[in-house]
């Protein structure tokens, strides 16, 4: 139960309380960081891409315009063949 977009194949669901999730997927970091870019931006949400930062094995996305006035920050690592996923909602 999460209100985030989920791509497909996921594993090791884990709520962490507050809204906070966190999952592996067999999508590419690269594949993952498209998936949440499109997700995000056809529900309304604005990425932040002065605080966008992506290296080789990591990503780190924060989006505006929840309702709530958070953020939600998306965090991810590259697990060799799989990626860990990481969203919460954030005062950033």
């Amino acid at each position: 139960n999460t209100e985030f977009p989920l791509p497909d194949n996921i594993s090791n669901f884990t709520e962490l309380g507050n809204g906070s999730i966190n999952f592996q997927t067999k999508m590419s970091l690269k594949d993952t960081i498209a998936f949440y870019r499109a997700a995000f931006a056809k529900a309304g949400y604005k990425e932040r891409e002065i605080n966008t930062a992506i290296t080789d094995g990591t990503f780190s996305l924060v989006f505006d315009g929840h309702a709530s006035g958070k953020a939600i920050v998306i965090q991810g690592v590259d697990l060799g063949g799989s990626t860990n996923v990481n969203i919460r909602f954030e005062d950033v």
